[in-house]
């Protein structure tokens, strides 16, 4: 804002220079300006006073390279009159109190050698040029001739009226900028909450200020962020109560059904009671899955996903790490390795395998975990990212989850800034990638 209002006033500067430049006064507009009338009143007593011997020093004096005067015993040389120096010659005799023989006004071409032109630089003025003489009979009988020019455009001569501008620009950019960084200061403050609200939910309650439309706004997001947070507070604790609470009647069943003598319904009753539980607690992992409350660390990425593969490994499931090392990143590395475990823990219970790959791009990282199962087709790929969407065979067979795992993952994902994208692997298979920005990525699109 305070580039643009800079830049408005010094484009507004410009024009009005430019308008200057291009409006310069017209010789018959010069003439009949207050000042060549104030110069003839000025000089015409004084010539008549002195005696002939000092009028050469006094005009010498008095001309200069923009007001010529000289005395003659004629009129000077003039090419043609017209109706304009008409009115001129009987304005100025009326101003002289003189009678209109002894007053001639007329358009004359003027070179270098007439009047104090001699005094001006090439560049002040272009000669030879059709001005105006005023010749005045003086009562010696000779006459002061008076040389009137189109006045160009001199940047010495309009250093009082850009110096006043400068000045009215300067004061009320002043004034400008006063009153914008009232407005930005809590235009920053709001940015800065809204920032640390998305980060991790922390709630700051901010200070109304600053213009009506700016407190109002401010207002609404501190309703707003309180009652965001409220409101995942409540589905996190009642579905944690849910768990709780549901536990101690799980147990009590779990242990009827072990008293069951029909071995076919016991194994039915504790399958079902065991699906119950892992329900409850997928939908506490996805939730916490959403939750920014993890601190960011600076973690080797490809030391956490060699450990995640080798815990795998570990169980009897096939999970090999081929990315490449030392790359360190910011992030919430708890939340980070679940998304990783989760992604898989799909890919080794639908294709029996998993390859964890790692990439430092130009502003991004990229972690891939590549299967050769039955993937999913690409029309559906939005899809699977919902929760509770279980969308191929597999995945409603006795090995599926409860289309939780990917939904966690690429909530964690959004919460490193970042994204989770599924790509179709060649030639069969599935490839999730999570893309986290770099620090020095801001803004980006991928």
């Amino acid at each position: 804002m305070m580039a643009i209002l800079a830049l408005s006033l010094m484009l507004l500067f410009a024009v009005l220079t430019v308008l200057e430049i291009l409006e310069h006064d017209s010789s018959i507009e010069t003439a009949n300006s207050d000042g060549t009338l104030d110069r003839l009143k000025g000089l015409y007593p004084v010539l008549e006073r002195i005696d002939e011997d000092q009028l050469a020093g006094i005009l010498s004096i008095a001309s200069s390279c923009h007001a010529g005067y000289t005395v003659t015993d004629e009129p000077f040389r003039l090419d043609r009159s017209t109706v304009e120096t008409d009115r001129l010659q009987l304005r100025l005799a009326q101003e002289l109190s003189l009678a209109a023989q002894r007053l001639i006004v007329g358009h004359a071409r003027l070179t270098r050698e007439d009047f104090s032109y001699e005094k001006c630089s090439p560049s002040e003025i272009d000669l030879p040029i059709e001005g105006i003489v005023i010749s005045v009979k003086l009562h010696s009988g000779k006459w002061l001739n008076a040389e009137v020019h189109p006045h160009e455009w001199h940047f010495r001569e309009k250093m009082g009226w850009m110096t006043r501008a400068s000045g009215a620009f300067i004061f009320v950019g002043g004034i400008a900028i006063f009153f914008m960084r009232r407005m930005i200061k809590p235009l920053n403050s709001l940015t800065s909450a809204a920032q640390r609200f998305g980060e991790g939910l922390k709630v700051s309650e901010l200070a109304e200020e600053g213009p009506i439309d700016v407190r109002r706004a401010i207002r609404s997001f501190n309703t707003m962020q309180q009652q965001v947070a409220d409101e995942v507070a409540k589905r996190t604790n009642t579905l944690a109560a849910i768990s709780h609470d549901v536990r101690t009647p799980l147990t009590a069943l779990r242990v009827k059904a072990e008293l069951l003598e029909d071995e076919d319904v016991r194994e039915d009753l504790i399958s079902s009671i065991n699906k119950i539980e892992e329900i409850t607690a997928s939908a506490l992992e996805f939730l916490r899955g959403q939750s920014r409350n993890e601190p960011m660390r600076l973690v080797d990425l490809s030391a956490l996903l060699e450990s995640e593969c080798l815990d795998f490994e570990e169980i009897g499931r096939n999970a090999t790490f081929i990315g490449e090392y030392n790359i360190h990143h910011m992030c919430r590395p708890d939340a980070l390795g679940r998304a990783v475990r989760n992604l898989i823990d799909n890919a080794t219970k639908y294709a029996n395998s998993a390859t964890v790959a790692l990439h430092r791009g130009l502003r991004v990282i990229d972690i891939t975990i590549s299967d050769n199962g039955p993937g999913i087709p690409a029309d559906q790929m939005e899809l699977a990212l919902e929760p509770f969407e279980r969308l191929s065979e597999a995945r409603e067979s006795s090995r599926g989850g409860f289309g939780l795992g990917l939904a966690i993952a690429k909530a964690i994902s959004e919460g490193h800034d970042g994204k989770l994208i599924l790509g179709a692997n060649d030639p069969t298979g599935l490839i999730a990638t999570i893309r986290l920005p770099t620090l020095d990525a801001g803004i980006w699109e991928g």
